[in-house]
């Protein structure tokens, strides 16, 4: 009986590896139901986008370029600005060249003709115009509203000569 019993011993465990390996049972580990399966990479396509094209505007009026008024006699004064333009105006020491009020001293001419538009003044005091870099502002120095404030000093000193 001992025989038999050993002979059980190492058949049985036999015949189970035998059908395990029959039924795809290997060596290797299986893949379980957490691992992520392989993904194929896609790659950018890109599609050619035609550039747009600002639109064309038709224009309507004809402007009158002999006017005969400067474009700063139709600004309307602030007194608000005009008082801040004044503070401006003594900050930045224009008056010891242009004058206290305005009226030109020997270093600079006078202001009381002063006939630009607001754009064109911004512009002249960025650029430095004619005079180059001393006579130019940086924003650090003049911003933009007190470019304007500084501006409605000027029409107003100039309007009330």
């Amino acid at each position: 009986m001992n025989i038999k019993r050993k002979l059980r011993s190492v058949v049985f465990p036999l015949m189970v590896a035998c059908a395990l390996s029959a039924c795809g049972g290997s060596s290797e580990p299986t893949a379980s139901a957490t691992d992520v399966p392989p993904t194929l990479t896609p790659f950018p396509t890109f599609a050619y986008v035609e550039p747009t094209h600002p639109p064309v505007f038709e224009q309507t009026g004809i402007e009158d370029s002999s006017e005969e008024d400067s474009e700063s006699a139709g600004t309307i004064l602030d007194p608000k600005l005009v008082e801040r333009g004044l503070g401006r105006y003594k900050a930045l020491e224009c008056g010891n060249c242009h004058g206290a009020n305005g009226e030109g001293t020997d270093l600079a001419p006078s202001l009381l003709d002063f006939d630009l538009s607001e754009d064109e003044f911004i512009t002249f005091v960025r650029s430095g115009g004619d005079m180059g870099p001393r006579h130019q502002f940086s924003t650090d120095r003049l911003s933009n509203s007190g470019s304007r404030n500084l501006y409605q000093y000027l029409v107003s000193v100039a309007q009330s000569d």
